[in-house]
């Protein structure tokens, strides 16, 4: 087993000089994408140095001249050696830096997980050469040595070797491509030496399989939202992860994944759910001192001849009040008497609403304003205050009872269940659902019916109903675009509602 390609994103390791590297990365953010790096020429901060920023994916052409490249971004650094670039697109890029005789390259990458990057650090340097051999297949002739992210590529000779001189000092990829048959046959990362030769050695060897790791850089600290400070020890942190995480360079399960401390040491997690259908992901970490959040931790993935990372308890011995407030929210309760849900802070409260459709009539004008519903309980297992409504519907009739819990659909994979208090005499359909203007309407239900008491349903993924034939109806459609919560009542005269809760969620998912 050979690791042929290390891709370390977000921070670029491996320069063989000084550089200090200040950046973060964690939750999703709506803050414009934005690159940072100063140059240094020895101590001194580098002004007018050129720099030219290409995809961390590019290679030239092997006709491809200078002049020909359509660089991403090019310029030269202000008085103080700073490179600045607001406005950046998202992807991995990598960026040259050159003035007179002296060079460097670095890498980085801006998504929503990271939209700011800043490089405090970076120092000119003598450019290198690196030398090497591949392995040609027999029809071959020769490869040629693309190195990605510059416009270079080289050509072997016969046997398969090259020799690339006057590249710039850094961390760079290279990949061999066999023209005749149209393949590439091997990639590795290395590291460019500053005025020096660095012999690679062979880099294809058809014996052995080739792993590609991937490694990101996540900052802890911003997986701490405002309404979980100050911070109780010991805690639980979740680590979501959506589409700008490549989750197809996984394991199905994602088993492959490590999550170690900034000292190389694995810290406690569970992988909540992990599904590469739609791209979605949650892992929860679990916090024992404060200092574990102090440095930036080390998301690896790729390999899946590693043995998986022991997976930890990570909710053991937490007390409940903390567990309830990390897994659950509330979206209904009726207490506070407005038109508004009672979702917790920091989340916005939205309208909720009583409407009578296809010919339903609902009684007591609760459909004009619908506080007139909310009555007293009369004690027992309740707060004070609960929903009434008395209707009139007969299937295909139905009164609806809901509120939006979100502008904007929210992925709702990590459900436990949804909880709600219910006395009819009736039938009743529990909905999440997605209902956004011109969009179609996502919707996983599930069919009961009432006894005429008060019943506690707790209506996890798998209760909902799957037999509907309609493509765009249940959980497995739904679970990652909701944005409401419905109760449907029908064939019956009354229904009582309180205590809409939410499992296995909390506030961040529904930010």
């Amino acid at each position: 087993m050979r690791y042929a390609s290390r891709l370390l994103f977000l921070l670029p390791f491996g320069l063989l000089m000084s550089c200090d590297h200040t950046e973060s990365a964690g939750n999703t953010t709506e803050i414009e994408n934005a690159i940072a790096i100063r140059v240094f020429n020895g101590d001194e901060p580098a002004d007018g140095v050129a720099y030219r920023v290409l995809p961390s994916w590019y290679v030239a052409d092997t006709n491809e001249t200078d002049s020909g490249v359509d660089f991403a971004y090019s310029g030269t650094t202000d008085e103080d050696g700073w490179m600045r670039i607001d406005g950046h697109e998202e992807g991995s890029f990598t960026v040259q830096f050159s003035k007179d005789k002296y060079s460097i390259v670095t890498n980085y990458t801006l998504d929503k997980l990271t939209p700011n990057v800043t490089i405090d650090s970076v120092a000119l340097a003598k450019p290198g050469t690196i030398k090497g051999r591949v392995d040609l297949p027999d029809s071959a002739k020769y490869a040629w040595i693309y190195m990605q992210g510059i416009e270079r590529v080289e050509k072997t000779d016969r046997k398969g070797a090259f020799a690339i001189s006057n590249l710039p000092a850094g961390d760079l990829k290279l990949k061999a491509w066999v023209p005749n048959i149209q393949k590439f046959v091997a990639q590795a990362e290395v590291s460019v030496p500053a005025n020096d030769t660095l012999d690679v050695g062979n880099v294809s060897d058809s014996t052995d399989e080739i792993v590609f790791k991937r490694t990101m850089k996540i900052n802890p600290r911003e997986l701490i939202s405002s309404w979980m400070r100050p911070l109780p020890i010991p805690t639980v942190l979740i680590l979501r992860l959506d589409s700008t995480f490549n989750f197809f360079e996984t394991t199905e399960d994602g088993s492959d994944v490590h999550l170690l401390d900034s000292e190389g040491n694995p810290l406690p997690i569970e992988i909540d759910t992990w599904d590469k259908d739609i791209q979605s992901g949650a892992i929860n970490i679990r916090i024992e001192s404060a200092e574990d959040t102090a440095r930036l931790w080390t998301l690896e993935w790729g390999d899946s001849t590693e043995a998986p990372q022991k997976r930890s308890d990570v909710w053991e011995d937490l007390n409940d009040s903390l567990i309830w407030a990390l897994n659950t929210v509330r979206i209904l309760d009726f207490e506070s008497g407005t038109y508004k849900n009672d979702l917790p802070s920091p989340l916005t409260p939205k309208d909720w609403y009583v409407q009578a459709h296809d010919g339903a009539t609902v009684y007591d004008s609760v459909a004009e304003d619908i506080r007139k519903g909310v009555i007293d309980s009369g004690g027992g297992a309740f707060e004070s205050k609960v929903l009434q409504v008395n209707y009139k519907a007969e299937k295909p009739e139905y009164v609806v009872i809901g509120t939006r819990i979100s502008d904007i659909p929210h992925d709702l994979s990590r459900l436990d269940s949804v909880e709600v208090w219910i006395k009819t005499d009736g039938k009743i359909e529990i909905i999440l659902e997605t209902i956004i203007e011109s969009d179609t309407n996502f919707k996983a239900t599930y069919k009961t019916e009432g006894n005429g008491s008060w019943k506690r349903y707790a209506v996890r993924p798998q209760d909902f109903d799957t037999k509907d034939t309609v493509k765009y109806h249940g959980w497995d459609v739904t679970r990652n675009r909701i944005t409401r919560f419905t109760i449907f009542a029908y064939d019956g005269s009354s229904i009582l509602v309180d205590n809409v809760r939410m499992y296995g969620i909390n506030r961040d998912d529904l930010k």
